[in-house]
């Protein structure tokens, strides 16, 4: 199990800086101290170390944005644009190699990121229905993907943006900004 997450620790560093395709299995094992072919041992190829560094960056966005079972839809929407900028701040490495790269999966392996990718964007199109029921769907599903793209987009930003003093109460207001949009007449 270590060995695992050494080899998707160091992929994710050798897929940053090079990109997928430049990445041998070669180059991971070298990162990790292992033949190249020993790989094999722990993944198929390099498609399912990719896929399951987007799972586990998927898996800890979904569990920071558990739906939430109380009354409050807006207190729902909330914890959900602030789970989603922590990830993004957090996680900034893998949403920028995600953001890359999720293209250069097979598509057997895109198909899975993509279901994956889906499920996150239907919790943000439910909390937005709930504090929002008179908007379409297609409106609430703009949003979402709006809302979801402006926090992954810190992946992207220069180094001096992301050391903005309190840069996580600033992207979270930008956010609740652009979801208070949606209360004005459309």
């Amino acid at each position: 199990m270590r060995r695992s997450q050494e080899i998707l620790d160091a992929s994710a560093d050798l897929f940053l800086e090079r990109g997928f395709h430049n990445v041998r299995l070669e180059d991971i094992g070298a990162a990790v101290g292992v033949t190249g072919p020993a790989i094999y041992r722990y993944f198929a190829n390099k498609d399912e170390i990719l896929t399951t560094l987007f799972d586990q960056a998927m898996d800890h966005l979904l569990l920071l944005v558990v739906p939430s079972s109380g009354s409050d839809p807006k207190a729902s929407l909330d914890a959900l644009v602030v789970a989603q900028v922590e990830f993004a701040l957090t996680d900034r490495q893998l949403v920028s190699v995600y953001a890359r790269e999720a293209r250069s999966l097979q598509d057997e392996w895109r198909r899975h990121v993509s279901r994956r990718h889906r499920e996150h964007v239907a919790r943000w199109e439910d909390a937005l229905l709930a504090c929002f029921p008179q908007r379409s769907e297609g409106e609430l599903q703009s949003a979402a993907h709006a809302c979801i793209g402006m926090t992954l987009s810190v992946a992207q930003w220069p180094q001096e943006a992301r050391q903005t003093p309190r840069v996580r109460e600033l992207l979270i207001a930008l956010v609740q900004g652009a979801i208070a949009a949606l209360d004005e007449a459309p």
